[in-house]
């Protein structure tokens, strides 16, 4: 036998694992409601993966809502072969970190809704295939969509976290720390997204600054900072406390960095009032010296270190002015004017050559001796993250302003390259590691992901390749004897209507907004015909659309003064047509849509954010909520409020009124900015339960029904969209939720309607920044949940 030929150690155990593989998947049954071995479940993918085979037929479908192992999203990152049908194990790994406290019916329901939406965008339920039609287990049918879901998020966390660093391993693994707004120091496996350890409870408050300074054998040391005014060591191989520092006086930690100088640990801080602090490991601290702050941004000082052109290792600290020490012996090199307060810097890759981030938004690229080299013009906000990767041999910087998107830079040609879009709220921290020749960058945000960017997900950005456009708002619309309408705002300023039935376009709506527009809403059509559509225009007014005819009403429904925010719209129960609006100029409006008149202003304290309106039991129900914190309760006839509920959520974003008879007295549902949802007696005016709690960031939309259950009272449901990438619906009357739908990205707006012959059938329209989707459900897939 030729010894070439003899088949090689790695080999073998990667045909080993594959053969276990193919053996495992034998046992692992059809159905999603079979339950499986647990080894199965936990060691599957692993075999799969190590095996070279990890795709759907070695992975089955069925299994995938019970996996308990690695997670899949990371396994997908490994080399594998490129022609593997992974389109299951696609689906999976977009809503995985979503679920991963979800229940068995909540899992099937989202892999479901993300493989239909993945793999059959624009096509009817009617047009299917068998597999996507339906799937074992899951509550939801997809009756159209074109919805893209999030593939990059890593992980999602409990707190808001505001700093990030990178940590390797000895075994050449990497784990993310992440200090969030409690104190708490995360670990995240950062290929897997999984939880390595418990979190670490470091501060008393708020860690805003966290540094990982390299060791030998795996001895990285962790660095935090926080606003307790502390600067605290941990031991990243054993988890534990090395050291802890009390910053002088009495403030907070404004930034840090740090360095091995002979193998000990060195750590420079400053404090909030600009005095640079140095500890080094077995020696002390010592006080470097003071930076004055900047007369319009008091607080801006920040820290980094970078190489001299000799190699020195040199200090860069930013006040009033730019400061760079040489480190060695405690001496002020250079000192630099500044004319707008930074806020972050970062090195680069060139010795002696820094970047700043300012207050009004530019970046500037130093050269620590001669001073700015490049300004790159900002757009107002301040720049509060900055971060150096490379994508296929060019250098590039990832900058955060106060906002949810990351500017990209390309360093050499000095050229704004593109944007990252994909969180939902402000992004606090960016980092990089290594990923081959390039680098991958992490980032996270105040809507509580940890989203990565590779070398081939920011190429494909650059290069203009986009998935579905994003959605504003939507409003759906379902009347006996009329098709399904779905009307969509989209992020291109684009209002499109769809028939949700035929699947296909209307033609679009022939108005020109710019910007998008921010509200939408169905009213009745007079005299009984189809119902119109009303949307916010540009110049503060509310417009008509008949879908009829395709022109625009005649009548324009003037009287805000800034935009309009919500619109809703009923039929009362004398027979007016009346719509509710709410906008920026602290008013909700009524209108008579028959005259165009208003009918009545009714004012809050601060922006009205969502309006309802409702007519059930001979009443006519109306009610407002605003960035003041209440909701406001109304009726058509009066000036003033009937009640001014005080919600305590925050913000108010979300409205939804149910007067339709049930097993509770009519009530309003608020989504507030704390992520409840709490429902208020309109008729008392007091609380229904207690507030409904499950989502970890604010709530954005909100939808209520009732539905007949068998011949008894009607059962009263809420569904609820947050920012954290879910939509849970809750049995209002038993106070819980009974089922939770991994959406992947942010949902704005939420419509429902109660159809078929016997009301049974709930119809779901979402919309948000992946687009938009019609979903069905029926009473038994609720009622099963609620009474189990």
């Amino acid at each position: 036998m030729n010894p070439d030929d003899a088949e090689r150690p790695a080999d073998a155990e990667r045909r080993t694992h594959a053969v276990i593989a193919a053996a495992l998947a034998r046992l692992a049954g059809d159905g999603a409601m079979t339950t499986p071995h647990p080894y199965l479940t936990r060691y599957l993918a692993q075999h799969a993966a190590l095996g070279g085979v990890l795709d759907d037929g070695h992975v089955p479908p069925a299994l995938l809502p019970w996996s308990t192992g690695d997670g899949v999203r990371g396994l997908l990152r490994l080399p594998h072969p490129q022609h593997a049908d992974r389109r299951w194990l696609t689906a999976w790994s977009a809503v995985e970190p979503y679920v991963q406290e979800a229940d068995l019916p909540s899992r099937c329901s989202s892999l479901h809704f993300a493989y239909t939406a993945l793999w059959h965008a624009g096509t009817g339920h009617a047009d299917l295939p068998p597999e996507a039609a339906v799937f074992p287990g899951s509550r939801v049918r997809v009756l159209w969509s074109q919805w893209t879901p999030a593939s990059n998020v890593l992980a999602t966390l409990r707190h808001k976290s505001g700093s990030l660093a990178v940590i390797s391993g000895a075994d050449g693994g990497q784990r993310l720390a992440i200090g969030s707004e409690t104190g708490a120091i995360e670990l995240i496996d950062a290929m897997t997204g999984s939880a390595v350890g418990d979190r670490v409870p470091a501060h008393d408050g708020a860690v805003r600054n966290l540094l990982v300074v390299p060791g030998s054998a795996g001895a990285d040391a962790l660095v935090s900072g926080s606003t307790d005014g502390t600067v605290r060591v941990w031991d990243t191989a054993q988890g534990t406390l090395v050291s802890h520092e009390r910053l002088p006086g009495h403030t907070w930690t404004a930034d840090l960095t740090g360095y091995r100088k002979d193998g000990c640990l060195v750590v420079v801080a400053v404090d909030g009032e600009g005095a640079v602090t140095v500890w080094r490991q077995g020696f002390g601290k010592r006080h470097l010296g003071d930076m004055s702050p900047d007369p319009l941004e008091p607080a801006a000082f920040t820290l980094a270190l970078t190489t001299g052109v000799d190699g020195r290792q040199l200090l860069v600290g930013a006040g009033a002015t730019l400061k760079v020490w040489d480190i060695e012996d405690d001496r002020l090199l250079h000192e630099h004017a500044i004319d707008m307060a930074i806020r972050t810097l970062a090195g680069t890759a060139v010795p002696g050559r820094m970047v700043s981030g300012h207050s009004d938004g530019s970046i500037r690229v130093w050269d620590v001796e001669a001073g700015v080299r490049v300004t790159f013009p900002g757009q107002g906000e301040p720049v509060t993250s900055l971060a150096m990767l490379r994508v296929g041999g060019v250098d590039l910087l990832a900058a955060v302003t106060s906002g949810s998107s990351i500017d990209l830079w390309d360093i050499g040609s000095e050229q704004w390259t593109g944007q990252l879009d994909g969180h939902a709220d402000t992004v606090t921290a960016l980092c990089t590691m290594p990923d081959g020749d390039s680098s991958r960058l992490v980032s996270i945000a105040w809507d509580s992901t940890v989203r990565f960017w590779d070398a081939r997900t920011v190429g494909r950005i650059l290069a203009g390749s986009v998935s579905a456009p994003g959605a504003v708002t939507a409003a759906f619309v379902q009347e006996p004897g009329t098709a399904a309408r779905l009307a969509v705002s989209y992020a291109t300023s684009q209002v499109q209507v769809w028939d949700i039935d035929s699947a296909t376009s209307v033609e679009p709506v022939s108005i020109s907004p710019e910007p998008p527009v921010r509200a939408l809403a169905w009213a009745p059509g007079a005299a009984g015909g189809d119902e119109v559509l009303l949307w916010a225009a540009a110049d503060h007014s509310v417009r008509m659309w008949d879908p009829a005819n395709g022109h625009l009403a005649d009548i324009a429904l003037t009287g805000h003064a800034q935009p309009v925010r919500a619109l809703a719209a009923c039929l009362t129960g004398d027979g007016r047509r009346l719509a509710v609006s709410g906008g920026d100029d602290c008013t909700a409006r009524m209108w008579d849509l028959d005259t165009g008149r208003e009918r009545r202003q009714w004012r809050h304290f601060h922006s009205v954010r969502a309006v309802a309106a409702a007519t059930g039991d001979g009443k006519d129900w109306f009610a407002s909520g605003s960035t003041d914190g209440t909701v406001r309760i109304w009726q058509a006839r009066d000036e003033a409020p009937v009640r001014v509920l005080p919600c305590r959520q925050g913000v108010i974003n979300s409205l939804a009124l149910n007067a339709s008879p049930s097993s509770l007295p009519p009530y309003v549902a608020s989504g507030g900015d704390d992520g409840t949802v709490a429902l208020w007696n309109l008729v008392t005016h007091e609380p229904v339960c207690e507030p409904l709690r499950g989502h970890s960031d604010a709530v954005d939309a909100l939808a209520t029904w009732s539905v007949h259950r068998d011949e008894g009272t009607p059962r009263p449901y809420v569904a609820s969209a947050g920012r954290d990438g879910t939509i849970r619906f809750w049995d209002a009357s038993a106070t819980r939720c009974v089922l939770q739908l991994a959406t992947g990205s942010r949902v704005r707006t939420l419509s429902v309607q109660v159809s078929g012959r016997d009301h049974r059938q709930i119809v779901l329209a979402v919309g948000g920044e992946a687009g938009v989707a019609v979903l069905a459900l029926t009473v038994n897939d609720l009622e099963g949940l609620a009474d189990g």
